[in-house]
Order: structure tokens, then C-alpha cells, then sequence
């Protein structure tokens, strides 16, 4: 069986290209930009069972040729613009373009091809930050995005389910906690990334950091208990729900990822800025993200985390050392 994952090279997209490939069928990896050294480095052992292939879902005619060629029968949709608050205000319609657009597209070709299933890579924005950050997220809780990255990702979700009722067409959602770990790295696409990035990057710098927020949590989740979840959506032969959440679980208050980091390498420093001075990151009450309800994974999948935050941290502190190029400011 060939499944093509588009977004094939960005930090979701390459970490799902890897763990179905190591279920053993083929890839076709899709994106706009070319198979860095870097990716070909983190699948060398896997590259028998990937292609990587330059295109662009907004291309639809090139992509449905792509996937009759190939033999396409599952479809993992994983491409879009990750902006930042000046990107977002900057290029709006660049940002709703690629994030809608280019899922009607690859919906349409899902149904041309008659796919065995569509996964749409969706997020844990679409829930906004929570009334009450101790209880569970559940797929059911109130959506409420706050910026056009949500706002596009409901509104896929929306016709998606659409598409699923007309078509017949195996369609599910994975809303994704704050994913962290291997391959992350600032890109065209992914302007603005992760908090525990930034943490990582400014300590093999060797600079310390300054933060606010210390009591908000967000659902920090490694990117390899992520794409485990990924990988049961794409090939389970059935599925009970539209909607699953993509997470570890838990969510941790900031100071718990710096505590925790502190405690994984003593040397990482860091303080708590003021509400008038400059920090290196910060939480606010808006940016919040609760802990997911992974019931559905749970009981579906017999899904387990591998990681809590400070194997996570090791994880990837390790990792980052063997990779330092993904940490420079050049885009990769």
C-alpha cells in the first residue's frame, strides 16, 4: 500500500513519513521544497520505501497525476502555513490560500482516486485556551480558534466531513497537541516555532533564558508519541470517530519544562521576567492549550505515551546535539 503525506518535509510531515514507513509500505513524500540533507539523514535507513517528490497542493491537476502514477491509496494531508502573528497580518490571504485551498484540493483528490483514507493533520488550536486548564480536552469541548491557522483548520475539519458524507470517503481529523522533538526547525512555512525549540536552541547557544508565563500550561507533546497516533489513523482498517486528539495527555505549567530541563542539564539557565521587560518566550492566559483526552486512542489503539516531559526533554536535548545545522537561523 502507497500513502502520500504532503507537508512530507516539515517537522509533522517527515516524523509521519517515517513511522509509515517503518510500518513497512511506501511513501510518497510531498512538498514544495526539496529533500534537505538533514531529511535524507533522518529516514537513510528507511529510503528504500520513500520518494520524495517537489510539488505543490495548490497544483491540483500535477498532484493527481502524481497520485495515479504512484498508486496512491491513502492520503495524510500535513502542508500548511504555520504563521506567525506578522506573517498572519502580512500575507492573510497566502496564509488562507495554502491552509484551505489546499485541502479542498486534496480532498477533490481523495475522491478522484477513490482513496482508502484521508487524514487531515489539524490541531489543538481549534480549541483555544481553556476555561479551566486542569480538566481534559475532550473532542467534543467547544472550538474556539483565535487566529486564521484555527480558524482554517475548523473550517477543513467542516468540510472534510462534508466531503466524508457526499463521497463515502474515509476521512478522519487528528487535532495535534504542541509537538516538539527531532527535525524541527525554522522554516518558510513554520516561521514561528515551538517554545521548547527556542529553549533548546538559545542552551546549545549557551545563552540563557528569560520567560513569563511560569503557571500557563500548554499540551507539550513529543513528536514521536504524535506520529504513533498519526500512523493507527492512516492504516487502522477501520475507524469509530471522526475526530481524534493528537497528544501525550498531559499538559505541564512552563515553569515544569524549565525546571525540568534545568534538571536534565544542569548548565540550561534561566529567569522570569517582569510584566515590563523583554523575554525570550512567554505564555500568555490567550496561548494556553489544556490536556487532550486521549480515550479514543486509548481504547481504539491500545496507544500508550512513550515519553513523559523529561524523557521528552532528553530525548531531544540529545538529538539537537547530533543536529546542530537545524538550529542555525538559515532556512531549511
Amino acid at each position: 500500500m502507497t500513502t502520500l503525506v504532503t507537508g512530507a518535509t516539515g517537522f509533522a510531515g517527515i516524523n509521519i513519513v517515517r513511522a509509515l514507513a517503518e510500518s513497512g509500505g511506501r511513501v510518497v513524500a510531498l512538498d514544495t521544497v526539496g529533500e534537505s540533507g538533514e531529511c535524507s539523514r533522518y529516514i537513510n535507513d528507511l529510503e528504500d520505501k520513500i520518494q520524495f517528490v517537489i510539488g505543490d497542493v495548490l497544483d491540483t491537476q500535477a498532484t493527481l497525476k502524481l497520485a495515479e502514477e504512484t498508486g496512491i491509496r491513502r492520503i495524510v494531508h500535513a502542508a500548511a502555513i504555520t504563521p506567525s502573528g506578522a506573517v498572519e497580518s502580512s500575507v492573510p490571504s497566502r496564509v488562507i490560500n495554502v491552509n484551505l485551498m489546499g485541502t479542498v484540493n486534496m480532498l477533490e483528490i481523495a475522491r478522484k482516486i477513490s482513496a482508502e483514507r484521508f487524514v487531515f493533520v489539524s490541531s489543538s488550536g481549534v480549541y483555544g485556551a481553556p476555561k479551566n486548564n486542569t480538566e481534559l480536552v475532550t473532542e467534543e469541548s467547544q472550538t474556539q480558534p483565535g487566529n486564521l491557522y484555527g480558524i482554517c483548520k475548523l473550517t477543513c475539519e467542516l468540510l472534510m466531513k462534508r466531503y466524508k458524507h457526499l463521497f463515502e470517503l474515509s476521512a478522519v481529523v487528528g487535532r495535534m497537541a504542541a509537538i516538539y522533538g527531532p527535525m524541527e526547525r525554522v522554516t518558510a512555512s513554520r516561521g514561528n516555532p515551538s517554545m521548547i525549540y527556542k529553549l533548546i536552541k538559545a542552551h546549545l547557544e549557551g545563552r540563557a533564558i528569560k520567560a513569563r508565563g511560569r503557571d500557563f500550561v500548554s499540551d507539550y507533546t513529543h513528536v514521536h508519541d504524535a506520529s504513533s497516533i498519526w500512523r493507527n489513523l492512516t492504516l487502522a482498517d477501520e475507524l469509530k470517530h471522526d475526530v481524534y486528539n493528537v497528544s501525550a495527555g498531559v499538559a505541564y505549567p512552563l515553569s515544569d519544562v524549565l525546571e525540568t530541563l534545568q534538571q536534565v542539564d544542569p548548565k540550561f539557565s534561566f529567569s522570569y521576567g517582569d510584566a515590563d521587560q523583554e523575554v525570550d518566550v512567554e505564555i500568555r492566559p490567550e496561548s494556553e492549550r489544556g490536556a487532550l483526552d486521549l480515550t479514543r486512542s486509548i481504547t481504539g489503539f491500545d496507544f500508550s505515551p512513550r515519553y513523559n516531559l523529561r524523557e521528552g526533554l532528553e530525548d531531544y536535548l540529545k538529538w539537537a546535539r547530533e543536529y546542530p545545522t537545524l538550529f542555525t537561523p538559515i532556512l531549511a
